[in-house]
């Protein structure tokens, strides 16, 4: 599976590692889950957006 490597801000991170803790519990703090999920519906949302305003 490719990796994607990127520099978060300190804000984002303790936004994304509180998200986690809140979404899957402190003891399953698996942040790529979390962020592939994240992913997948940014881009759901928005592809269509995309395909529409390109007819």
């Amino acid at each position: 599976m490719p990796k994607i490597e990127v520099d978060i801000s300190q804000d984002l991170n303790e936004r994304l590692m509180n998200y986690v803790v809140r979404s899957r519990g402190s003891l399953y703090v698996q942040r790529s889950d979390v962020i592939v999920e994240a992913i997948k519906e940014y881009l759901e949302r928005n592809e269509r957006k995309v395909r529409r305003a390109n007819g």
